[in-house]
């Protein structure tokens, strides 16, 4: 790693270039002000339109959803942090939404971002809604598709596969237990990443199944998938805890336009998290994806992120053309 040379505020940044074999991948490691390493990798146009993505539960930085050269097009900068206990990111014992907040505003200090647009695929979601809730000021958009509702609701788990209302009255109820059950399994995904995907494949509906037929989707959801274990499941057991208890912020109290993309055939997250998302948050566009799966930030990534881009990725895209 290479130390960042420019002072930064709170944080301590280093640099790894072409990590992980990919040679337009980007990564690099901050040190936070209490001493915890968030690690991260950006892709597409250095100096795009920032917008921090926020990886699916479990999920990595190597989560992406095209090459690079795609989000070069487009003219923005697409960062991925590893959340605490993920890949490189030290776990965060304690840590709420509102701290994993800050972690992203410590970051794009680091970085020299000032302003930036926040995306969510899935669980990830609930992580981009946190920072449009702590810090408006600073967030240029907020996208995001297949995001749970607060699960501390009645209601909150109707439709969802067997596993995920497990995982979730696990974390609520018995967060040990949880711990203990994902530990036993992190290092099977690590070792056969490719046996999750595929397993995954058995109650998807169809539209899901033909993303992760394609050999480029299926090897990227294998390489995120295997990192985020790569130092066993604190980062997976955390994501539940925090996703089926109080969130500490309740929709209302995001103040800025919000845009839901969800599918209507969603088996993962059922849509009606989705609908209730919709009549709570402030400012919510929903856009309900009709005959499409889970996946569906694969087929609308180039309205997500130029959403959350906001104005500086409109003038962008305005001075290309």
């Amino acid at each position: 790693m290479v130390p960042f040379s420019k002072p930064v505020r709170g944080a301590t940044l280093y640099l790894m270039k072409g990590t992980q074999g990919r040679a337009s991948l980007e990564e690099g490691v901050v040190v936070l002000a209490d001493g915890r390493q968030l690690a991260y990798a950006e892709l597409g146009d250095p100096h795009g339109a920032p917008v921090i993505h926020h990886h699916g539960m479990p999920g990595s930085r190597l989560e992406r959803l095209a090459e690079s050269a795609f989000y070069a097009s487009l003219g923005v900068r697409v960062i991925t942090p590893d959340r605490p206990g993920y890949g490189r990111s030290e776990p965060h014992p304690g840590g709420t939404l509102t701290d994993w907040a800050s972690d992203v505003a410590a970051l794009a200090d680091a970085l020299d971002i000032g302003r930036f647009g926040v995306t969510g695929l899935s669980g990830g979601g609930l992580y981009a809604l946190a920072c449009a809730a702590a810090m408006p000021d600073r967030i240029t958009g907020v996208a995001m598709s297949g995001c749970p509702a607060p699960m501390d609701r009645e209601g909150s788990a109707r439709g969802m596969r067997p596993l995920s209302r497990i995982g979730v009255a696990l974390g609520r109820e018995a967060p040990w237990a949880l711990t203990s059950v994902t530990g036993l399994l992190s290092g099977t995904v690590r070792r056969f990443p490719g046996l999750f995907v595929q397993g995954a494949l058995r109650d998807k509906p169809e539209p899901d199944r033909k993303w992760l037929s394609l050999r480029w989707v299926k090897i990227e959801a294998e390489s995120s998938l295997a990192e985020a274990f790569r130092n066993g499941a604190a980062g997976y057991a955390r994501d539940l805890r925090l996703l089926s208890r109080p969130w500490g912020f309740a929709p209302a109290d995001v103040m800025l336009p919000v845009s839901l993309w969800h599918g209507d055939l969603d088996t993962v997250i059922p849509l009606h998290h989705a609908l209730y998302l919709a009549s709570t948050l402030r400012r919510a566009t929903l856009r309900i994806c009709h005959g499409e799966g889970h996946m569906v930030m694969w087929s609308h990534l180039t309205e997500i992120l130029t959403t959350a881009a906001g104005r500086s990725m409109e003038n962008r895209l305005a001075l290309a053309g």
